[in-house]
């Protein structure tokens, strides 16, 4: 009986991600990105990683103006919702020429799975 509940206890520990392991969760899958960088996470390894980035601003060409609209919704930082559209794109594949999609607006993917297509 003991060795059957210490087995259990094992299980039930490395189930858990252990005790010999720092940075795992349950249900969580842990991938480790090899390289340097100055780690403040901005992405360009010069920058000072505060968010006040430069502005961005999107480029719907005439093409896609039927399937990328706004929605008449805003965000709570006060950027504008655009909505893309799937069901509005030739076999639901989006042709990305000419798009810009900047951090002017934000984007939000309606009518099922975008695929982006190769021009």
């Amino acid at each position: 009986m003991k060795q059957f509940l210490l087995a259990l206890f094992v299980v039930s520990l490395s189930a858990c991600g252990g005790s010999s392991s720092d940075n795992v969760s349950p249900g969580q899958v842990v991938v480790e990105v090899p390289g340097g960088g100055d780690g403040d996470g901005d992405g360009d390894g010069d920058g000072d990683g505060d968010g006040d980035g430069d502005l961005v601003e999107s480029v719907i060409p005439a093409a896609l103006e039927s399937a990328i609209t706004p929605s008449s919704e805003t965000a709570n930082d006060g950027r504008e919702i655009y909505d893309i559209d799937v069901t509005a794109l030739p076999g639901g594949k989006l042709d990305p020429e000419g798009l810009l999609l900047g951090n002017d607006v934000i984007f939000r993917i309606r009518g099922g799975a975008l695929s982006v297509s190769n021009g």
